[in-house]
């Protein structure tokens, strides 16, 4: 995950935290592609396809916007305690 953060990110979140969030869009993804299978199992065409073209889109995007705010937080955050 570190390799995709922004050299700005990359300098000011811990790394710890940059890891952590790479757990998280790895479990996910796992989540996703284990309901997607459950759904393709017992479940219509309609609603697999709702789930794979509305819900697994939205879930990726919240991920992103989540993880965004959070390392934005930081980075602010530590830019307000450096002198200067």
């Amino acid at each position: 995950m570190i390799r995709y953060i922004t050299p700005i990110a990359r300098q000011n979140v811990p790394e710890a935290t940059m890891v952590a969030a790479g757990y998280g869009w790895a479990a996910l993804m796992a989540a996703l592609g284990l309901t997607n299978l459950i759904i393709v199992l017992y479940f219509s065409l309609a609603t697999w396809a709702w789930f794979v073209s509305v819900s697994a889109v939205a879930a990726k995007v919240a991920a992103c916007a989540l993880q965004y705010a959070v390392f934005r937080s930081i980075v602010r955050r530590r830019f307000a305690q450096s002198p200067g």
